[in-house]
């Protein structure tokens, strides 16, 4: 897992550099926290698991989903959840449909589209 200070921005450097801006950017969003992430190193899907928190998180989280819609992107990304055989907490994870370039391509347009927003509603 990547080190966050106290504004839960990603340190670059202990994590794959392509998920850094849109994990910074998710972070953003109140209740909602990165925990993991991979950006697929060209062979497969770019990955970031995230923390919903509680009730805040749950409100919150149509400021990532809007943006994972091909309706108002151009391309899809999935939300899913998860949990493990000991019936763990939920695990979301939001999940690129292409590869490489196009999808770190994809996770830049995604991580502005989310700090444009919250930058407006300020």
């Amino acid at each position: 897992m990547a080190k966050k200070n106290m504004s839960m921005s990603i340190l670059p450097g202990s994590m794959d550099s392509e998920c850094v801006e849109l994990c910074n950017a998710i972070n953003m969003i109140p209740g909602i926290r990165t925990i993991e992430s991979c950006c697929g190193h060209g062979n497969s899907n770019f990955l970031v698991f995230l923390k919903v928190d509680g009730a805040m998180g749950l409100e919150n989280l149509p400021e990532l989903l809007y943006w994972l819609d091909p309706c108002h992107v151009g391309f899809r990304w999935w939300c899913k959840v998860k949990t493990d055989c000991g019936m763990s907490p939920a695990t979301f994870y939001i999940e690129s449909v292409v590869q490489g370039e196009e999808a770190y391509k994809q996770a830049k347009e995604i991580a502005d589209l989310i700090v444009m927003n919250l930058k407006i509603k300020k």
